[in-house]
């Protein structure tokens, strides 16, 4: 049930700063799993990425979960957003990108 956050118990004087459109949430988890869906079967494939905010990144697709995809990238060939969180053992990186931040998906190899 869909209530405004100014209803809640123990929110009395509080302001609301945003409030998502109530249909907002089943919007959100229907783009979330069809992304999820598109790109699963291709884990350990080399895919290319756009995001939202116009960063492309590429390399191998190396899991997707229900909320983000990691992508496998050589280093120093591509230019990092320094600011995405990025798991860096010895040679090799993996970048987390958020599922519903990405606009273009392409399979390369």
């Amino acid at each position: 049930m869909y209530m405004n956050p100014s209803q809640h118990p123990g929110h009395q004087g509080s302001q609301v700063l945003y409030q998502a459109e109530p249909d907002w949430q089943h919007q959100m988890m229907h783009k979330r799993n069809a992304i999820m869906g598109a790109v699963h079967p291709h884990v350990g494939r080399t895919i290319r990425v756009t995001t939202i905010d116009g960063h492309t990144y590429e390399g191998v697709l190396v899991n997707v979960d229900g909320h983000h995809a990691y992508l496998h990238v050589t280093p120093h060939a591509q230019p990092y957003d320094h600011h995405r969180p990025i798991y860096t053992p010895a040679q090799f990186q993996i970048l987390t990108l958020v599922l519903f931040e990405l606009l273009v998906i392409l399979l390369l190899a």
